[in-house]
């Protein structure tokens, strides 16, 4: 998985990139005034600021579409630069072609474009290759390395901790192990607790299905990179890409194509979205809160312990439903839902929980309750999870602890993402969706992310809840 650091460096390149190119335009347009041969068109330096500033946006994209800001790049400093000078030529004709089709001249001359291009290519280079050595400079300190475990027999992984050494100082390897016919995934969870493991890279053709299978949930399950040196013939139902290190081939699996910049767009639209949403949505609460006081009084929120990326605790908030008495959890009751339930002398009740989590004739809520769970009012406080990063507002259901078993093999790839306000399942049919068919749409949904998608579920859950469609 990619460290903050290194998502930061990433990030950075943007507005340094950006920077730069602006400042080789500058330049090149100082230079041309200079220069004793009159111009082609008089245009002020405050009004060529004001033409360059927005046409800069422009290479920023063609450098995005050449993957100079691909979050897994790991290239060489000569095949980037090979690749800044691809996507600036190819930047500034795009510039000459607007300028050509412009009813106002973008430069006093044609030569600026060109020294335009020398300039941007020089200082976007020079400003990558400081970034470059910083980043460098901090892993002597620790800072952005991955902590690494080698796994194989033989030679083999002896032989590819010295050529990834030489390689790259980005991956520390903690252990190189061999791995032997009974091998037990505790091994790595000591390692893991002990270091904090980052990535683990595999050159093992001999591992049973079982072991590779454990090792994939293992690592989702706890944010590790899983990489597979091309010596292994089979991942089985893992989604694989083919990465280098450097002039290292690695099989690379895929958890999800929510990592990256994915990441960093889906977080960015839950705090745009939720704060914008908090105009109209905060007085509606403080109207519930009072509704609840007055009708059932007793505690206005409930805290539930769910699961959240990694497999931490959060307290999912949400306006309580039931009425005080037959609340669960620590700080309203220690009985647990089962318990509560035979209290109704109901065994259809207890049958029915048990194999959904939830009833769809529930007698423990209140009649307000029984409003807003129809309406999905009472998940509106969650808005504050999702604002302070506990939860997307687009994701897989949040799920306590005894419920992961139902994901099996999966469980491990649930647990790498954050759940959601909202998602495939709700918009699905809800309490009409069987449970093992909301696992199903919960790994289609992580296995499948797009913005596109986050969007659609976004869409679609607004009719749903003034359909008032189960709960």
């Amino acid at each position: 998985m990619k460290k903050r650091s290194e998502l930061f460096f990433r990030v950075l390149l943007i507005p340094l990139d950006y920077v730069m190119i602006i400042s080789g335009f500058i330049l090149a347009y100082i230079i041309r005034n200079e220069q004793a041969k009159p111009l082609a068109y008089l245009i002020s330096g405050r009004s060529f600021l004001r033409i360059i500033v927005p046409l800069a946006v422009v290479w920023l994209i063609v450098y995005a579409i050449s993957g100079l800001y691909d979050i897994k790049a790991t290239r060489s400093r000569l095949s980037e630069f090979s690749r800044i000078i691809t996507a600036s030529a190819l930047g500034v004709m795009v510039l000459i072609i607007l300028d050509f089709y412009s009813l106002n001249p973008f430069f006093p001359s044609k030569s600026i474009p060109v020294y335009g291009f020398v300039f941007a290519v020089l200082f976007v280079s020079i400003a990558r290759n400081l970034l470059y050595y910083i980043q460098q400079y901090m892993y002597r300190f620790n800072i952005g390395v991955h902590n690494t475990i080698i796994l194989g027999r033989g030679s083999s992984r002896i032989k590819f901790q010295k050529n990834l050494r030489a390689e790259t100082v980005l991956y520390r390897v903690v252990e190189n192990l061999a791995i032997s016919d009974n091998f037990e995934i505790s091994k790595i969870d000591k390692i893991h607790k002990k270091y904090s493991i980052d990535d683990i890279f595999v050159l093992e053709d001999g591992m049973s299905k079982d072991s590779i299978n454990k090792l994939i949930g293992f690592c989702r399950s706890n944010q590790i990179q899983l990489n597979v040196v091309p010596t292994t013939e089979d991942m089985y139902d893992a989604t694989m890409q083919m990465i280098r290190i450097k002039d290292i081939p690695v099989l690379e699996v895929i958890s999800t194509p929510l990592e990256g910049w994915g990441r960093i767009i889906k977080r960015i639209l839950d705090l745009i979205i939720v704060t914008i949403s908090f105009v109209v949505v905060v007085p509606i609460m403080a109207i519930i809160a009072i509704l609840i006081k007055l009708t059932d009084p007793g505690k206005v929120f409930y805290l539930h312990s769910r699961l959240t990326r990694s497999g931490k605790k959060i307290n999912i908030i949400k306006f309580r439903t039931m009425k005080q008495d037959f609340c669960t959890g620590g700080k309203y009751s220690n009985k647990s839902d089962i318990e509560i339930l035979k209290q109704f002398g109901d065994p259809s009740l207890i049958e029915e929980f048990k194999k959904t989590q939830k009833l769809k004739k529930d007698p423990r809520v209140s009649a307000i309750g029984r409003f807003l769970r129809k309406t999905s009012l009472d998940e509106l406080p969650q808005l504050f999870n999702v604002f302070v990063g506990n939860l997307s507002l687009v994701g897989p259901r949040p799920i306590v602890q005894d419920e992961l078993e139902r994901y099996g093999d999966k469980s491990g790839l649930f647990l790498h993402i954050k759940p959601g306000l909202t998602g495939l399942w709700q918009v699905s049919g809800r309490n009409d969706v069987s449970y093992d068919n909301r696992v199903k749409l919960d790994i289609y949904y992580i296995e499948n992310w797009s913005i596109g998608l986050d969007m659609a579920i976004l869409l679609r859950t607004i009719p749903v809840v003034f359909k008032r469609t189960g709960y």
